[in-house]
């Protein structure tokens, strides 16, 4: 039976090479290697590169040709040729083109406007993602770091059940045991083995969650070394709410959709204006001309064409059955419509931060008093192991008391994680959880 214990006592023991691992190096790495980070970065890079004045329209087109023509021409056969020589003939031609938009309807103002606002949305959807990577590793940091203290908490309660069972094993053997005691203790330490070896699957399972959101090894291991401390001083909501519609990047976003479709309502209004384009370019060609035949008078006949242009062309659209306005009109109701989802979005968000922020002070109060519980149970442990030594409590009893003391520390860890989890989407919805990281 010892051997049984022994093996239950020290089953799953597991050593890994663990390196210490803060909260705030916990979000640095994961800034780094995130994946959606990472992803959004690129399309970051990708609106910046087309946020220019030659995507906008503004700059001119200039087109450079040139080619090579080589023919063969038999008019020995030709009776109606005057000239019945077998023809070799080779030509080179070049040229140079510009085309430059000078006035399209103020069309490119709009262009460059409407690339800046993609540029700006682009930032702010990677903004999104840090936002998004931090509140998420904070919570797993936290969530792991939990498990981890309930393990040792676990640890702690089936160090005592190992103790009481071979004190009252000692007992037993001397023949001044109670066969009862004996019994409820051993079942107290299966009981918090099989506990034991569940609470180790829910940690690592949790430091697994931690290590994919930061973009390492699933497997790592960690030293955890951030206290669980809830932050206890929280702004008051109606500060909460300025902050929110100030910096949350949702609410930015979406007057960024509106911003948008401005510009396409600009856009389509230029088409109601003239077009003025300008051409310019020149066109050379060389050409040589040779037959097979000496005497023939035309040998090594050259010809050299050199064209300069330049012009304006102007193009304004009279009548297109109604279209552009219609596009027009479809565009402001499209606006109307971003203006409503913007003040939905923001009713919502109010919505959602009042139940946040009463959810924070609901979990602020059950901390204190789960706090307060735990000393007590604490205590009440001290004392329990006292009286259970000096034989004023049974075993069973023992057992209700040391229960009570693992379900006071489990509450008081809960507790400050759920407080925690309040303050991480309070930052979040306020935009502040970037420069409080």
């Amino acid at each position: 039976m010892k051997k049984i214990i022994s093996i239950l006592f020290f089953f799953p023991l597991v050593f890994f090479s663990q390196d210490s691992l803060s909260l705030s190096k916990a979000i640095e790495i994961g800034l780094e290697k995130n994946y959606d980070i990472r992803l959004t970065l690129k399309n970051v890079e990708i609106n910046k590169i087309f946020n220019n004045w030659g995507e906008a329209g503004r700059l001119p087109q200039v087109n450079i040709n040139a080619g090579q023509n080589n023919s063969i021409s038999d008019q020995r056969n030709n009776p109606i040729s005057f000239a019945p020589y077998l023809f070799l003939s080779n030509d080179v031609s070049g040229g140079l083109a510009m085309n430059w938009t000078i006035f399209n309807g103020f069309a490119v103002r709009a262009n460059k406007t409407k690339l800046e606002q993609l540029e700006l949305q682009s930032e702010n959807t990677a903004t999104l993602a840090v936002e998004n990577t931090i509140h998420g590793i904070i919570l797993s940091y936290y969530q792991a770091k939990m498990q981890k203290e309930q393990l040792t908490l676990l640890n702690n309660v089936m160090t005592l059940s190992k103790e009481k069972f071979n004190q009252q094993q000692v007992k037993s053997d001397l023949g001044i045991g109670v066969k009862f005691d004996l019994l409820q203790f051993e079942g107290n330490l299966y009981t918090d083995s099989s506990n034991k070896i569940l609470q180790n699957l829910a940690q690592r399972n949790a430091m697994r969650n931690l290590n994919l959101i930061m973009g390492e090894d699933v497997e790592k291991e960690w030293d955890l070394t951030s206290e669980i401390k809830p932050d206890l001083n929280i702004k008051d909501l109606s500060t909460l709410k300025k902050e929110m519609l100030s910096n949350n990047t949702n609410i930015k976003n979406q007057y960024i959709n509106i911003a948008l479709t401005q510009q396409d309502i600009s856009l389509a209004k230029s088409q109601f204006f003239p077009v003025i384009n300008f051409n310019s370019g020149f066109n050379s060609s060389v050409g040589v001309l040779n037959t097979n035949d000496v005497n023939s008078p035309i040998s090594n006949a050259q010809s050299k064409n050199l064209n300069y242009y330049g012009n304006f062309t102007l193009n304004f659209k009279l009548y297109d059955g109604g279209k552009v306005r219609r596009g027009i009109k479809a565009l402001e109701l499209q606006n109307e419509v971003d203006e409503l989802r913007t003040s939905q979005m923001i009713d919502q968000l109010n919505f959602e931060l009042t139940n946040v922020y009463e959810l924070y002070l609901t979990r602020l109060q059950i901390f204190e008093l789960t706090k307060k519980a735990f000393l007590v149970a604490k205590d009440n442990m001290d004392i329990a192991k006292l009286k259970e030594e000096s034989g004023l409590i049974n075993s069973f009893n023992f057992r209700d008391i040391q229960m009570a003391y693992l379900s006071a520390g489990v509450a008081l860890y809960q507790a400050s994680y759920d407080l925690l989890e309040s303050n991480a989407t309070l930052l979040k919805m306020t935009g502040k959880i970037i420069q409080n990281n």
